[in-house]
């Protein structure tokens, strides 16, 4: 068993590195793909990678302590050919006697038992990833369960691909075969295992990213990128000015660095301008699928371009210009020892220093913990980050173009019914207004279709009329859903009225 426990010590120790050095790629990718992260998705996926790194350790741990591992005089055999060995295997080693079933639980004390027990556990969560997350198919889980056995006894017979001179296990048929039997016996299990979470089409499916905030880590994450970009701006003037001049790049770049002029031009230019033509994007914002909106310009449909450059005037320039401007001034005091002739005012200009970030940080550590995510500069200036919303999420936005659902509307106008109703009173209802309701409903009364009310009139009922048979059919039923639901309207009115 200590054979089994010690890779899956190590994988515990190595998962958390491995998935600090993924957090960044995969919010990225969480931000890219679906416009947020969810926190079942995650769950699923960083288990799904301490799983991989667990299997894959208990495939090729303990190693070998030298490289030039081959035994003088060995057998060479590295290879195992024949199907079902592990069965014989059992058999010669185990002490059941099948005619005494009490002695069938000494079997769990079988090392070839347990050995083969383990190559079906081992791909057994695989079957279950693969049909709960990326929902595949029996014969494709099996398909992809074979090959990943197949790598596994591939890694072990070549000695981890030439790293070591002999392979150190045995490549196995049975362990192909037991671990393909893991994978579809975990697809089969999938169900009770995943019993208590979502189903997996259905992830985001309550998620309305119109209303969902942008979160801190992500506009921390496009800030880094942004100041990224910044810094490479910077190397490229310098490289202007040093083709341009002669001098050496980093005198440029100490220059750029001493000239706040230069870092103020291109905060303007990068922050303030370039939104207004990137339709609030910066490289930042558009790789985390963020942009800026002004909350007065974005109520107006019509408009285009929802930004202002008042708006990004005041929202970058309070915060760069101010906040990053104070602690710009008091850092080139510092480094130009000018603060050394305040004498004991000195320290008063850095308590209040340290006064004001400190009133920064409250500030936005008091945000992050409330469902209002925006920052003073952002609400002087009534300008916010919004989710820019991938195309695989627009089902569930709820954000169709208003134009466009005009132009739908006119091209294809909701079909009208009436109700006659016994005191000769009429009902008009629009059939898209309870083509979407799936009840039961009572047996269905003589509905009849109103000429006069159909948008266009009697002529448009007679062009209807002259549709193909088989946009009709694509029709029916529809026709049919609603004309139940107004079966049962009509009778739900008489029984009220008759009661009266």
């Amino acid at each position: 068993m200590n054979a089994y426990l010690f890779p899956i010590k190590i994988a515990l120790i190595t998962f958390p590195i491995v998935a600090f050095f993924l957090t960044l790629p995969f919010l990225i990718v969480q931000y890219r793909k679906y416009g947020y992260v969810n926190k079942v998705r995650s769950f699923v996926l960083y288990s799904m990678l301490l799983y991989f790194i667990s299997a894959y350790y208990l495939v090729i741990l303990p190693l070998p302590a030298n490289r030039d591992n081959c035994v003088p005089g060995g057998s060479g055999v590295f290879s195992q050919w024949v199907p079902f060995t592990f069965i014989r295997d059992i058999m010669k080693e185990t002490n059941v006697v099948w005619s005494q079933p009490s002695t069938y639980v000494t079997i769990l004390g079988e090392r070839a038992f347990w050995q083969a027990a383990f190559n079906v556990v081992l791909t057994l969560p695989l079957g279950v990833y693969l049909r709960y997350y990326f929902r595949k198919s029996f014969l494709s889980t099996t398909i992809i369960a074979f090959v990943v056995s197949l790598f596994f006894e591939t890694t072990q017979r070549t000695g981890l691909y030439g790293i070591y001179a002999c392979p150190y296990r045995l490549f196995d048929v049975d362990d192909l075969l037991l671990n393909t039997v893991g994978g579809m016996l975990g697809f089969l299990l999938a169900p009770l295992i995943t019993y208590f979470l979502p189903r997996s089409s259905q992830l985001d499916a309550d998620v309305d990213l119109t209303r969902r905030p942008v979160g801190f880590i992500r506009r921390a994450i496009a800030l880094w990128l942004d100041y990224l970009c910044i810094g490479f701006i910077y190397w490229i003037i310098a490289i202007f000015m040093v083709a341009a001049n002669g001098n050496d790049v980093d005198h440029f770049l100490n220059y750029l660095e001493s000239n706040g002029w230069v870092l103020a031009i291109t905060i303007f230019v990068y922050f303030m301008l370039m939104p207004l033509w990137t339709e609030g994007k910066t490289f930042g914002k558009w790789v985390t699928r963020i942009h800026l909106i002004d909350d007065r310009l974005a109520a107006d449909p019509e408009r285009t371009n929802k930004l202002s450059f008042k708006g990004l005037l005041i929202r970058y320039g309070l915060l760069y210009f101010g906040i990053g401007g104070i602690n710009y001034v008091f850092f080139y005091v510092m480094n130009s020892g000018s603060i050394l002739e305040l004498g004991r005012f000195a320290w008063i200009v850095i308590i209040l220093w340290l006064v004001f970030n400190a009133f920064v940080g409250l500030h936005v550590l008091l945000h992050i913990f409330r469902r209002d995510k925006r920052l003073f500069y952002e609400k002087m200036s009534g300008t916010r980050n919004a989710i820019t919303i991938p195309d695989r999420m627009l089902p569930y936005a709820g954000t169709a173009d208003p134009k466009e659902t005009r132009e739908e509307a006119e091209e294809n106008p909701p079909v009208r019914r009436t109700m006659d109703f016994q005191d000769g009173s009429q009902l008009i209802i629009r059939a898209d207004a309870v083509a979407e309701r799936q009840e039961e409903l009572p047996a269905s009364v003589e509905i009849q279709e109103s000429q006069d009310a159909a948008p266009g009139g009697p002529e448009a009922v007679a062009e209807q009329e002259e549709t193909a048979p088989e946009d009709e059919a694509k029709q029916w039923s529809r026709e049919e859903q609603v004309e139940k639901e107004l079966a049962r309207l009509r009778a739900k009115l008489d029984q009220d009225r008759s009661g009266k």
